[in-house]
């Protein structure tokens, strides 16, 4: 165990404080999403703190760094989720108040801390499973860009979906796997239902031979089911397919989807307790060191691998 899953919060809103924080992400549109603020914002309540929710890109066309420059109002600490290439500069992070950042990993400058789910292993893991149960032609489902399927430029990965192809490829090295060009699905940032079922037909009619795909969330994942069932592929015995995040929908297809357990409740625990422990912290006048906490997911195993 962990220290993040040590941590038992024993601090809630001060007196001299508003009891106010902020959570700020840039939408909600997709399930994690929605799933990580309800959860959040229900633990933030547990804790006795109001919870006033911003969604940046959505309602103003701000990244991260332009809403930490123009935000204002009462703020006791910030809980602030970052995506795509969104990064922050050391005077954005300059805030009287304290801010812990979800996402992917990000340069804080040791001015924020960081609460994540450690998607490059999550990945490395999910893949593993499906190497170690038979399949050796693999399809990767959710890139957000074309890529020789060999490496990833350092300067992408700052999305989970880039951490989680890196996951990937560390996988099919360690085993020998050569993941192939031709089944390499770009969705960019698309990832839908849809976009699973589209890209996967397509790549079924390229005729390269496949027998497992990793889709990098259960979205994809759910229509590459339907694309397998569209082509009388039997899944799991000639196509194993595995997701990301554990939807309630991906539990609930025929067959049920394996799938990389989200991590939501660990994250909006430890997110929210951390950043109540700060904001005591500064009340009291204390200055502490930046922390990032980090840990790996648990794979929920159902039908859709062997």
């Amino acid at each position: 165990m962990n220290n993040a899953q040590m941590m038992q919060s024993t601090v809630g809103p001060l007196d001299r404080v508003e009891g106010l924080i902020t959570l700020a992400m840039p939408s909600i549109s997709r399930p994690y999403r929605a799933q990580l603020a309800s959860t959040v914002i229900a633990e933030a309540r547990s804790h006795g703190w109001r919870v006033d929710m911003v969604v940046y890109q959505d309602e103003w066309g701000l990244s991260a760094e332009e809403y930490l420059d123009t935000r204002h109002g009462p703020c006791d600490g910030l809980l602030l989720y970052l995506v795509g290439d969104d990064t922050l500069s050391e005077r954005a992070l300059t805030q009287p108040f304290p801010v812990v950042c979800m996402g992917p990993r990000r340069q804080t400058y040791g001015m924020a801390d960081q609460v994540l789910a450690d998607n490059v292993a999550d990945a490395r893991n999910a893949t593993e499973l499906l190497i170690s149960a038979g399949s050796r032609r693999l399809v990767l489902l959710g890139a957000q860009a074309a890529f020789d399927g060999v490496a990833v430029d350092a300067t992408r990965e700052t999305t989970r979906g880039w951490e989680r192809v890196r996951g990937v490829l560390e996988a099919c090295e360690t085993h020998g796997v050569a993941l192939d060009p031709a089944l390499i699905g770009v969705t960019g940032n698309e990832w839908t239902i849809g976009a699973g079922y589209e890209t996967m037909m397509r790549l079924a009619r390229a005729d390269a031979p496949f027998d497992g795909i990793v889709a990098l969330n259960d979205q994809l994942a759910i229509g590459a089911l339907f694309a397998m069932k569209m082509l009388g592929r039997d899944v799991p015995r000639e196509v194993q397919v595995v997701g990301f995040d554990n939807t309630f929908e991906g539990e609930r297809m025929v067959p049920p989807l394996t799938s990389v357990d989200s991590n939501i409740t660990w994250i909006a625990s430890a997110a929210v307790d951390l950043l109540s422990r700060r904001i005591h912290e500064r009340a009291a006048g204390y200055d502490v060191e930046a922390v990032r906490f980090q840990r790996e997911s648990m794979i929920v195993l159902r039908g859709t691998t062997r």
